[in-house]
């Protein structure tokens, strides 16, 4: 049972409800009388439903339950992730909720808070907002902070990120055209594009390739890391996305021969620590090679690969992004079919699985039903020889001919 007392404050009195919880004396405040019995026959309720009613008097604020639950899977997340994480936090979840009790947050404000993020931003960042919310929310919970999830139900907009249209897939005709052209710059800069192309890896892969993984004896790639640039600007390498992104990925002959002769020219070739690729150094006049410095991508695309697409001169997608390369990988192993399938793909790509990659590029894959309708014209064809002239075929679905 709860009950009700009457307190004195500086302007005027406030009732206090005060209650027992699992041997734990519990109280909570109230400006108005009539308030405080609502808030007594809750608690009343709820306790006789067996439910916990310590989330009442939970005085975390919603920022603190997030930032509580990123700090507690800090440890088994990227550091990537967590710095996105907080990022979110500071940038649309405080601002919306911050000051407020964890406990009080309701499925209408989660609704609000959504349908105006959706006016601003697009769908799939919407989700990766709420996600963050949502998973505190979870996470409070499980520390009692928290009886229901106000997250859960809420309608998010269609996430339309992996419409096809967004994407470019290059033919071989075109990827050589973009590597002559780059060659121009730098010679080696064709045999990175052809990298990308024909064998999917994702930019900090690339570029985060040693000596040691390209193995000419089985003629792979081996992916072992990525890099990327951090906020103080210096360079984190660490393990790729997922599990799946470990990976071996094998070479086309053309590939592998090019791989050969730059590995021959190597000036650190004979160290397997060695990065593959050079950085560069700015002189003022220009980039100059650097085998000391990581090589940055980025910085690639902005100086070379961005105007050479958009200089019209190889007939490129003038849209064409770094990534399309990783794309057209997949559209080419799509196209040879036979011997490649969708694991195959799948498994290269290092996607988490085969539903991601089904998901992102069902649209590659064509289904040749030739030999199904042939099997089907064979079994018609024998239905009527062994019926004969002039017999009637008990008809499955409708009816057989018509008057």
């Amino acid at each position: 049972m709860a009950g009700i007392r009457e307190v004195a404050r500086k302007g005027g009195s406030a009732w206090e409800v005060r209650w027992t919880d699992g041997g734990r004396d519990c109280q909570t405040t109230c400006t108005t009388f009539k308030e405080a019995e609502k808030e007594k026959h809750r608690i009343e309720d709820e306790l006789a439903q067996g439910r916990s009613t310590l989330w009442r008097v939970e005085k975390r604020t919603v920022t603190e339950v997030v930032e509580a639950c990123i700090s507690a899977d800090a440890a088994r997340l990227k550091a990537r992730t967590t710095e996105g994480q907080r990022s979110i936090l500071k940038n649309h979840i405080t601002p919306a909720f911050g000051q407020r009790r964890i406990g009080s947050l309701r499925a209408r404000d989660i609704e609000k808070w959504i349908a105006k993020l959706a006016k601003n931003v697009a769908p799939g960042t919407v989700r990766t907002i709420y996600n963050v919310l949502n998973k505190a929310a979870k996470y409070a919970i499980r520390h009692e902070w928290l009886v229901v999830n106000p997250c859960t139900g809420v309608a998010l907009p269609k996430d339309n990120s992996e419409i096809v249209e967004k994407r470019h897939f290059l033919t071989p005709v075109q990827v050589e055209s973009l590597a002559g052209l780059l060659s121009q710059k730098e010679e080696w800069f064709g045999l990175l594009i052809r990298m990308a192309a024909y064998t999917g890896l994702r930019a900090g892969e690339l570029a985060a390739l040693r000596v040691r993984d390209i193995d000419m004896l089985h003629g792979e790639v081996q992916v072992r890391r990525t890099v990327r640039r951090g906020k103080g600007g210096e360079w984190k390498f660490t393990a790729p996305k997922s599990v799946k992104s470990v990976r071996n990925v094998p070479l086309v002959g053309f590939l592998r021969a090019e791989l050969t002769e730059w590995l021959a020219a190597h000036p650190d070739g004979h160290n397997p620590d060695a990065p593959l690729w050079p950085g560069s150094r700015n002189t003022g006049q220009g980039g100059e090679v650097d085998w000391t410095r990581v090589f940055d991508i980025n910085n690639f695309c902005k100086r070379y690969f961005r105007p050479a697409v958009r200089s019209g001169v190889a007939g490129l997608p003038t849209a064409l992004r770094w990534h399309d390369l990783r794309h057209t990988y997949a559209s080419i192993m799509a196209a040879v079919g036979g011997e490649v399938t969708v694991y195959d793909i799948s498994k290269w790509l290092g996607h988490s699985s085969i539903s991601v990659t089904e998901k992102v590029y069902i649209h590659l894959f064509r289904q040749d039903n030739t030999g199904k309708m042939s099997a089907i014209d064979a079994f018609l064809s024998g239905a009527g020889q062994t019926l004969g002239a002039g017999a009637s075929v008990t008809p499955i679905f409708g009816v057989v001919g018509g008057s």
